[in-house]
């Protein structure tokens, strides 16, 4: 008889956290947006208020934030799907082991 007493819950855990750190990521990607736009607004206000920096300096920079922001984002969700796969993986082999420590009991023994 087969024994997975400690590999089946190690299992189950893994797939849980990255079940949990793909939802996240995908939070994170969401939310991307805003926490850039906030980032640069922390920037540009003292700048505007003290004329240190042009209208064209300050487009170009809110140029380079919005493009920041969709890589950030990009990059949230690149980790979301590596994190649904591995997920996958986890829940996979859990519930093949699983199957396997039932199919290795006899059958009177079973109940």
């Amino acid at each position: 008889m087969m024994k997975f007493s400690w590999i089946l819950p190690a299992l189950a855990v893994l797939a849980i956290v990255h079940a949990l750190g793909m939802f996240w990521c995908i939070r994170g990607g969401m939310d991307a947006a805003d926490s850039d736009r906030l980032a640069f607004q922390a920037v540009a206000q003292p700048l505007r208020a003290s004329d240190g920096i042009t209208a064209s300096a300050l487009e170009s920079l809110e140029q380079n934030v919005a493009k920041r922001s969709v890589i950030h984002a990009r990059v949230m969700y690149s980790y979301a799907a590596v994190h649904a796969v591995t997920a996958i993986g986890f829940a996979a082999a859990f519930i093949a082991l699983r199957r396997k420590s039932r199919d290795s009991i006899p059958v009177f023994q079973r109940g």
